[in-house]
This record gives C-alpha cells, structure tokens and sequence, in this order.
C-alpha cells in the first residue's frame, strides 16, 4: 500500500491520501500525527503547516512514514515547492555574501551593489534636505539597511542612527509600490523619551513635518483613538509606540501592519532582550507581519549573548535559528564558560555579522574634550555630618565588606555617604524619596528615614536636629562652587550647561538656589510630564533662547534618546554613582556626531574632598578605561563591567579612612 503526499499551499496543509484508515490504527504513527496537529476529512489527512515550518512540517511527515515503512509518493506540488524553498536558501545565501560585503565596505569589486549604492545616494540627495547630510559610516550603514531591509544597527550613542534609519527609509519608500520592499509607513517602538527625537529628525532630514501619532505618553488620547488609528484607511505616516505598550494592541497592531507596508523600527531594542518576557514576545509577535525590521541599540548583550536570541528573532523571525546556530541555552552558556576571543564567540559573530552593522565610538572622529576635576573642601556643618556617619559605618563595612545587589543595606550606607558628601539635608528624606530608579531591592525598607540596621545615629537627637537643620544652618559646597563655575567660566563665554545629579531632592534645591542668585535654569527628571521636558530640550537646543541656559537632570531620566549637543557644551556632575554605563550615557549626551570639528565640549566633576567623591572618582577612572576597551567590540559584552556590584568601593573606603586617621 502506497500513499500520496501532497500540499494546500492556499490553506497552508499538507494532504496525506489513500487508505489513510490503516494509518491511523498505527497507535505509535497516531502520537506524532497529534503532535502535528493532525484532522481527518474522508480519507485525507491534514496536517497544518505555518510559513517559516512548512518545509519542516514536510520532512517531519517524510520521516514518520519512512520510519514506520509505510511507502509514500510526492506530487508535483510538492516537488515545486521544495524547488521554490531550495532556491529562495540559495538565494539568501548570496544576498548575506552581499550583505556582509556591505556592512565591511569591501563590495567596489561588484558592480551590481555599486550601482545599487550609486542609486541609493541618488535617491538620498534628491529625498534629504540640503542641510542633512550623512557621513561616510553613516552613508554605509543606511545603505546596508536599505539593502538588508531587515537589520541591527549597534552604534554607540551619537552616531545618528535616527538618520541612518531615514535614509533607508527614504530609499524604500522610493521604490515602486508593487515592489515587494516598498513601504511608505514607518512604526517606531521606543522610549517615550524617544518620540520627539524621531519626529524633530524626521524634520530635519525631509524638510518637512512627519504626520505623526503617539500610542504612548498621552493621557488625552483614548484607547478608542489609537484603535481608529490602527484602523484608519489612511494612517499618519509616523506611528509611535512605547515597548510595553505593544501587548495590550498587539492584535490590532498586527492588521495594521498587514493593510500597510511599513518598517517597524525597535529602538534602544535591549528592553526587548527576553524571550519569555511580555515586552519581547509581544514586539517578536507583529515583526511578522512587517515589510522591513530595524533593530536599534549600542548594547546589543548587556548581561550575555543570550541578549542576542531575541533581537534576532525579531528581524528574522522565520529564520533566526538557522542563521544564529545557537540555541538560547547555548548563548548563556557561553556567556557564562567562553571569553570574548573564544572560538564559540567568534563563529557566533560570524553567523550574525551580515545583518548587522556597527559604528563604534573612535569611528566617530568627535571633536575634543577637556575634563576638569574640581576638589572643594566641606564647611564644618557638613563635615561634622559626614565624618559622624562614616565612623558610624566603617566598622560594619570592616565586618563585612560585600556590596552586591543582595547586599541591600550595605549600598544603601553608600547611597547615605554619598548624600552627606554632597548635601545633608539629603539625609532626612526617605531612600526612595531621594532615587529616581530602584536602585535598592530586598529586605531594606526605603520608605523608613532612620533604622537601626542602616543608620546607627538614629539615638543621637542632637546629631539628628543637625541634619533636620542643615538647610538654615549651611549652603552645601558644591552649590556655592557650582555658582562660581556658572558666572566665571560657563555664562562669560555664552555657554549652556547640564548640570547631572543623582537625587531628586539635589535638583530641586539647586535649582532653588540658583534662582535665589538669579540664575533661571529648568529641571529634567522623572516627575516632570513628558510635553513639559520635550518643551525643555527644544528650548535649552534654540540657540536663540536665552530665557534659562540651565538645566538640572538626572541620568535615569535622560539616559536614552535625547541629544542636547546643539545648544550646549559643558557638563557639571553634582556627583556620581558607581554605575558606569549611566555615566558614559550622560556624557554622550552633549558629545556626539554633528559638532564643528573645532567645537570643546567641557566636564566638570566637584569632589569633596576626603570623602566617598573621591573613591568614586578613583573606581570609575579604572571601570571607563575598561569599558571603553569592551565598547570597541562588535558585540560588547557589557557585563564584564557589573554595575551592581559596589564592593570595591568599601573596599576603597576603608583604606582611603586609614590613610586620613
């Protein structure tokens, strides 16, 4: 007996003909049938497929019949379609030889991408404004885009990689509407902070306002109008999206994306990095249905190359697999058992690197920087405050010196020291009052002012009216030193300035103080509503707004997606914490691609003296260089620089305590 096999490619099964009765008295057969979701019509079997399993599905059927010696025919249908699929590898082959050879500029020796390059620029000169021009890396990495149309861009921060992505916008969206790669919509999820960056850059590279709508970030918008959007017969052109908003339309998303050609666009993608989280799976979710996929972040494996799977499995998501030949537990194994040199890394970067592309930091060619440290001593209020705690501290630290994330009260005697080195009136509002993320987990309880486990003065009442009456007492240092820097170095030359702060409450007494001293500035941290800080930043960017040159930020709160490097050119850290990547960010923020060649950009870093300032200081000198050699990877592994683990600081502190008593 000899059966047929044959294929619905319409309904997307495979049809299994004959005496299909006897089959399915094979109880070890009827197990893998039900495994492939099998059903009966008359005498047919159908076995369902999708798309990216189809062939799969095939060889599946082909082996279980096979296997059980039942003897089986294909149909001509089947013969196409296994031709079609041996083609289209074939074919993918040659487009990632292509794509590699793009991404390694090494492709002048093919005159098929070098008239597809010489038509891209065309298409850019005659689509971009006159004032928009794409450097050289730039111009590569958008022509690989294009190209690829599905791709990671892993530039580091200030390398323009919105502009990249509007050029290989505006090349597709040139291309004639029946070619298959033609779009003319544009989904972006990212950030909230995001939006008004890809709608000013969409300006600034067309000459004209994007149509645009945000799914994200504004409660005047009804769940009602974002359906009518999804659903309009004639959407905006430009639809914005934050990461986690994506679950809840994620069905409604998807029709969209099948009545419009679009290229969805994930930025700062490494919020998406778990597979089995809602965001990632979500946003993975409607990538099918896109006519090009973009992947946008400068730190593609921030915790391991397992970070990699997900990003992938966006811009290819019927094919990740075979291009990554490694499984997720695979990826964290080499994460966990493999150097960056190793051969496992290697053969992985080999595999991803045609569809990605990289800009890294000394690719830039950024102009200058001067970097300042200024060390100031305490008035003797704050002196007394902080000599009193880290007496009281140090002994626990000897006893235990460990500062993980496990390690709750430990970091959080850190986060007090470094209050009381820069302003004690810091001192008498709640850890969670005074942090802008959650920098503290586990047993600790932020909402408690004193306890006994974190601050051992909580008996001393006359230590504590010192610190409740700081503020009437002393002005803090750092903010008399912070006026002197505005009105001798910074205001003279018509400078701007952002000043960086770890704590909120640090930013709101500043700017308080300033005022008194009549210096406007405006602040950018957590609690100001989205509109008023997109307002901010355009303001503090107008060269001809002299209304305030001052802003007052925290780093968790401008830490992805906000440029400030066309209105100002210094930087003023309060004080820092032991998080490096933050800090960088921070710095990237007023030091990116688009300033004359000649243009100083200047950081100033006021330390206290003889205090936790300067063991940070010393720590995170030694964690940037290492940093800076993992950022000239292709794929840096950014948790060989663990920002969670502050245990060298005790470490530091100890000894910097020995050495002054």
């Amino acid at each position: 007996m000899s059966y047929e096999v044959d294929v619905d490619v319409q309904n997307s099964l495979f049809l299994i003909k004959g005496e299909t009765e006897l089959l399915l008295h094979n109880k070890r057969l009827l197990i893998s049938l039900k495994r492939l979701n099998y059903k009966v019509e008359g005498n047919i079997i159908n076995i369902p497929f999708r798309d990216e399993t189809q062939i799969k599905t095939l060889q599946e059927i082909q082996t279980l019949l096979t296997k059980h010696d039942y003897v089986f025919l294909t149909t001509e249908n089947i013969q196409n379609e296994l031709s079609a699929f041996s083609k289209e590898e074939e074919n993918f082959e040659t487009f990632s030889v292509n794509a590699r050879a793009i991404r390694d500029n090494e492709f002048k020796e093919n005159q098929s991408l070098v008239t597809q390059f010489d038509n891209f620029q065309k298409i850019l000169n005659r689509t971009f404004s006159k004032d928009r021009t794409l450097y050289p890396l730039q111009l590569l990495s958008s022509f690989h885009m294009a190209f690829s149309q599905n791709s990671c861009n892993f530039a580091v921060p200030g390398a323009g990689k919105t502009s990249i992505v509007y050029g290989a916008y505006a090349f597709l969206r040139s291309l004639p509407k029946e070619d298959p790669r033609h779009v003319n919509k544009l989904l972006v999820v990212g950030p909230l902070s995001s939006f008004a960056p890809w709608e000013n850059e969409f300006l600034a590279c067309f000459g004209y306002k994007p149509t645009s709508f945000r799914m994200s970030g504004d409660s005047d918008i009804s769940v009602k109008q974002k359906l009518e959007h999804l659903y309009s017969p004639d959407p905006p052109e430009l639809t914005l999206i934050f990461h986690g908003g994506v679950d809840r339309f994620q069905n409604d998303i998807i029709d969209f994306l099948k009545r419009n050609k679009t290229m969805v666009v994930v930025d700062e993608a490494h919020r998406i990095k778990n597979p089995e989280g809602v965001w990632g799976k979500s946003v993975t979710e409607i990538s099918k249905e896109a006519v090009s996929r973009v992947i946008l972040t400068g730190t593609p494996v921030p915790n391991g190359y397992q970070d990699i799977f997900n990003l992938y499995k966006f811009i290819y998501p019927f094919k990740f697999k075979e291009i990554l030949k490694f499984h997720y537990h695979n990826l964290e194994d080499m994460t966990d058992n493999n150097s960056p040199e190793s051969q496992r890394v290697q053969e992985l970067k080999d595999n991803i690197s045609p569809y990605f592309i990289r800009i890294k930091k000394n690719d830039l060619k950024l102009p200058p920087i001067e970097e300042k440290y200024i060390p100031i001593d305490m008035d003797s209020h704050q002196r007394e405050i902080y000599d009193f705690i880290e007496s009281q501290y140090l002994p626990h630290f000897k006893e235990n010196n460990s500062a993980t994330v496990k390690d709750v009260l430990n970091r959080a005697k850190l986060i007090r020291l470094r209050q009381a080195s820069t302003n004690p009136s810091l001192l008498s509002k709640t850890l969670k009052d005074s942090l802008e993320n959650n920098e503290l987990t586990g047993e600790f309880d932020p909402n408690a002012i004193f306890t006994t486990d974190t601050d051992e003065f909580i008996n001393d009442s006359e230590f504590f009216n010192k610190i409740i009456n700081y503020p009437v007492i002393e002005t803090p240092r750092k903010f008399k030193s912070i006026l002197s820097l505005l009105l001798e170095e910074i205001f003279p030359d018509n400078g701007k300035v952002i000043i960086w702060t770890i704590f909120i409450q640090n930013a709101k007494d500043l700017r308080s103080y300033l005022k008194q001293n009549g210096i406007e500035s405006k602040l950018l941290i957590g609690e100001i509503p989205q509109k008023e800080r997109e307002e901010t930043i355009n303001a503090f960017n107008n060269p001809f707004n002299d209304d305030f040159k001052v802003i007052i930020a925290n780093p968790f709160s401008v830490a992805e997606s906000i440029s400030l490097h066309k209105g100002c050119h210094n930087a003023i850290y309060l004080e820092r914490d032991y998080n490096c990547s933050n800090f960088i960010q921070s710095k990237d923020r007023i030091h990116r691609v688009g300033l004359d060649e000649n243009q100083l950009t200047k950081y100033f870093y006021i330390l206290s003296k003889d205090s936790i300032d300067e063991v940070i200081n010393d720590r995170l000198r030694l964690k940037i260089e290492r940093m800076e050699e993992i950022i000239n990877d292709d794929i840096p592994l950014f948790q060989r620089i663990d920002n969670n683990d502050e245990t060298d600081i005790i470490n530091d502190l100890i000894s910097n305590y020995a050495r002054r008593t």
